[in-house]
């Protein structure tokens, strides 16, 4: 086992991502924006003391991507898991667009993701693993906007934008260091039961994540470049 961390660690898909790594023997640098006040994440620390290591973050703020990136200066990291996200509620059709909610999806969801993937490139670059992921949606996907899904699941312009800009950057940045054998993976959890999918989602937590960690277990580079999903099945750009 080796080192993953999990961005957005405090609830939902990131806080099941710490705790199944950790039930596998991981250690977990669990970071969130104020992971003090995460009840599970507490929990997770009782149950697996030191193997889940809480760490103060939040991706939308230089400062803090530097300060965590101070504080793991030479520890390896086998796989960095971009999950921390933000989906706007309001403000998502035209005539009433937010786009101060807008620029703020993209701080966290597209610029966050790039800021802390540069910052912990060294530390990626220095484990036996060397993969990064990031959690994206198939509302992201082109090719599902143009097949209906907008009538099934909402306009959502500042979620669906930011999440298709992420795999444009996530794809490049695959291209970029293959050379290095950096792997980068991109993978939609499935709609699932958290604050963000809501009540109605089709699948949990532990559904979700466990598919996300089957696919996360191939070797690196074979998926590298790849849009799946949580299922293991392609998804259309």
């Amino acid at each position: 086992m080796g080192t993953v961390l999990v961005t957005g660690a405090s609830r939902g898909i990131g806080l099941e991502l710490a705790r199944q790594y950790a039930e596998d023997g991981w250690q977990v640098l669990a970071a969130a924006r104020t992971p003090e006040k995460s009840a599970g994440l507490r929990d997770l620390t009782t149950e697996f003391g030191d193997r889940v290591s809480p760490q103060t973050l939040d991706v939308t703020s230089d400062l803090s991507i530097a300060d965590l990136a101070e504080r793991l200066d030479g520890r390896a990291i086998d796989l960095l898991i971009n999950n921390a996200a933000v989906y706007a509620r309001t403000g998502t059709h035209v005539g009433e667009l937010d786009y101060d909610a807008w620029a703020d999806t993209f701080e966290a969801n597209l610029f966050g993701v790039m800021r802390l993937t540069e910052s912990l490139l060294k530390n990626v670059a220095a484990s036996e693993r060397k993969q990064i992921a990031a959690i994206s949606s198939g509302m992201g996907s082109l090719s599902a906007v143009a097949g209906g899904a907008v009538a099934q699941s909402g306009t959502s312009y500042q979620y669906r934008t930011s999440k298709a800009a992420l795999n444009m950057a996530m794809l490049i940045l695959s291209k970029e260091l293959a050379p290095r054998g950096i792997a980068v993976a991109i993978i939609s959890p499935g709609w699932v039961k958290t604050d963000m999918g809501g009540a109605g989602a089709a699948i949990t937590p532990e559904v979700s994540v466990a598919g996300i960690k089957k696919i996360l277990a191939s070797p690196p580079m074979e998926i590298s470049g790849k849009f799946l999903s949580y299922d293991g099945s392609a998804w259309a750009w």
